[in-house]
C-alpha cells in the first residue's frame, strides 16, 4: 500500500480536470514524487505536436542533411523543454513568496506540484493537436509559396471554419488551467481557490509591473 501511495497514479491526470483541490491534495499527502517536472515536460511534448514540422525544414535550411535536421529539431526541443522546467521552479518560487504574504502556508515544493498539475488541460489538448497537424500538413508553405495563393487554398479547405474551432479549444483550454491551477494553489496555499488565482496573477504580474517600471526609469 505505501508502494502505491510513494506517486500519484495515472487517474489523477483526469481526476484533476474536475476534482482539483482533492486530486492535489491526496497528492501533497501521500506522494513523494509529484510528478512536477514530468508534467511539464510532457506538457510541453503536447503542445509541440502542431509545432514541430520537421519534413518542411529543409525548405528553409537546404544546405541540411536529414539527420543534421533531426539533431537541430531534437536539441532544439530539449533546449526548449528544460527552459519550461526552469521557469516551473522559477515560478514556483515567486508564487510561493507571494502566497506567504497572502497568508498560504505552502511550501516551494508544493506550489510547485501544484502549478505543474495545473498544465495538465494542455496534455489532454494533444486531443485536437494531432488533428489539426494533420489538416495543416495538406498545405505546403515553402519560403517561396505565394501567400495570396496559400491563403486561397485554406480558405476553400474550411480553414476559417478550422480557426474559430481552434481558438475557443484553445481559450477553453486557458481558462481550465487557470481554473486546475488556482484551485491546486489555493489547496497548497491551505487558502481559497479565488485566493489561489490572486496569489497567481500577483506573481506574474509583479515582475512585469517592476521589469516595466526599470525600462521606463532607464528611458527618462
Amino acid at each position: 500500500m505505501e508502494n502505491e501511495q510513494a506517486q500519484p497514479r495515472l487517474g489523477d491526470l483526469v481526476t484533476i480536470l474536475y476534482q482539483p483541490r482533492q486530486t492535489i491534495r491526496r497528492i501533497l499527502d501521500h506522494a513523494h514524487d509529484r510528478w512536477a517536472v514530468q508534467i511539464v515536460l510532457l506538457a510541453f511534448v503536447c503542445a509541440s505536436v502542431n509545432d514541430s514540422d520537421i519534413h518542411r525544414l529543409g525548405d528553409v535550411l537546404p544546405g541540411l542533411s536529414l539527420i543534421s535536421q533531426i539533431a537541430l529539431v531534437t536539441v532544439a526541443l530539449a533546449v526548449v523543454a528544460m527552459l519550461w522546467v526552469l521557469g516551473l521552479f522559477l515560478l514556483a518560487w515567486i508564487v510561493t513568496l507571494v502566497g506567504h504574504v497572502l497568508g498560504g502556508l505552502g511550501s516551494v515544493a508544493d506550489v510547485r506540484a501544484a502549478l505543474a498539475w495545473g498544465m495538465v488541460p494542455v496534455i489532454w489538448s494533444v486531443i485536437y493537436r494531432i488533428p489539426l497537424a494533420m489538416f495543416k500538413s495538406r498545405f505546403h508553405v515553402g519560403p517561396h509559396a505565394d501567400p495570396k495563393t496559400v491563403l486561397l487554398d485554406v480558405i476553400a479547405h474550411g480553414g476559417c471554419a478550422v480557426a474559430v474551432i481552434v481558438l475557443v479549444l484553445q481559450l477553453v483550454m486557458i481558462v481550465w488551467c487557470l481554473f486546475i491551477g488556482s484551485s491546486a494553489l489555493g489547496e497548497a496555499q491551505r487558502f481559497s481557490s479565488w485566493k489561489g488565482l490572486a496569489n497567481l496573477a500577483l506573481a506574474i504580474g509583479l515582475p512585469v509591473i517592476l521589469l516595466c517600471g526599470a525600462v521606463f526609469t532607464l528611458m527618462r
